[in-house]
């Protein structure tokens, strides 16, 4: 991944996802206006997914045992 000082944080206001050909294109708006479409396969997709599943379970947790 790019160097921290090369990254750039949006806040998302709407993201959409189509299946294209033999990809999935993820276009997102950030609260600023900016936009950008994403191009991504199904296992990139698959990692991605799994990763914020358990990022959500984690916090899932956290609030049960608060």
């Amino acid at each position: 991944m790019a160097d921290k000082a090369d990254v750039i944080t949006y806040t998302i206001k709407q993201a959409l996802a189509a299946k294209v050909d033999d990809h999935i294109e993820i276009a997102v708006e950030a609260e600023d206006g900016s936009t950008l479409k994403l191009k991504a396969t199904a296992d990139q997709l698959d990692a991605l997914v799994g990763d914020l599943e358990t990022i959500l379970d984690a916090d899932d947790s956290e609030e049960e045992a608060a």
